[in-house]
């Protein structure tokens, strides 16, 4: 059984929301994450776990972070 969950960070709050999530493996749980990012106003991140194990990170692109992973390794020298 996966215990997938959420933590949302909201900024200028110093506690942290968490969300269980109905989901069977990490694609779903992702797409039910960025559900959740649609209908959280405001929230500067999203981490989302299976247990302990970390599988993803949403940032707010409204507060100024980057929506696609930057890909600095692609341009190196």
């Amino acid at each position: 059984m996966s215990s997938y969950y959420v933590i949302v960070n909201t900024p200028g709050v110093p506690v942290c929301e968490i969300a269980v999530l109905n989901a069977v493996d990490d694609a779903t749980a992702r797409e039910e994450a960025k559900q959740l990012a649609r209908r959280w106003p405001g929230f500067e991140t999203i981490a989302l776990y299976d247990g302990e194990r970390s599988v993803s990170v949403l940032a707010n692109p409204h507060l100024g972070f980057a929506d696609q992973p930057l890909d600095f390794y692609s341009q190196a020298a």
